[in-house]
């Protein structure tokens, strides 16, 4: 039997921790419901196995939540597009917290000129994409002085914690 390098005995090492990391995990994610479905209020929980070499994941301070089954359940009602698709898509990157309203870098409401800019597209082409998709339910726009602000619903994409129900009765689905 040929002798394991020291390189194939840590690798051996890592898939053993990883293995191991899965398992603990799983089982400690399973509990959690179970105590959570009881009532209890669980805190998030961490595992660490020591040996195991991967990088662990820091998220960055906010992040995005998508919901695809609500957006399928739209492009079944109203057929969207790819394109609509694809514009929904790059613009809930631009989402802010807890709000969806869709802002440059600096938090500045984009408005036109920016969606433009963004997404690739001429005026023209943005006006006609926006105007469809606040009539089928994906955008809320809200006229302030002689600009347009956006609000993507947030059963779409959201950012946050809690959702205001403030924002969540600007959208419906329309049917017809």
């Amino acid at each position: 039997m040929k002798k394991k390098t020291n390189a194939e005995i840590g690798m051996e090492r890592e898939r053993n921790a990883i293995a191991i990391h899965r398992r603990i995990a799983n089982v400690l994610s399973e509990e959690k419901k179970r105590m959570e479905s009881e009532g209890i209020e669980v805190p998030p929980i961490n595992v660490y196995v020591k040996g195991d070499g991967r990088i662990p994941w820091k998220p960055e301070k906010y992040f995005n939540k998508h919901f695809k089954s609500y957006l399928q359940q739209i492009k079944k009602v109203h057929g969207l597009s790819i394109t609509e698709i694809g514009i929904i898509t790059v613009l809930s990157y631009y989402i802010t917290y807890e709000n969806n309203l869709i802002t440059k870098e600096d938090g500045a409401p984009m408005i036109k000129k920016d969606l433009e800019e963004v997404l690739g597209i001429r005026q023209n082409a943005v006006d006609k994409y926006m105007a469809s998709l606040v009539k089928k339910g994906v955008f809320a726009s809200v006229k302030v002085k002689r600009n347009v602000n956006y609000y993507l619903d947030p059963r779409i994409a959201y950012q946050g914690n809690r959702i205001d129900s403030t924002l969540l009765s600007m959208f419906h689905i329309k049917t017809s």
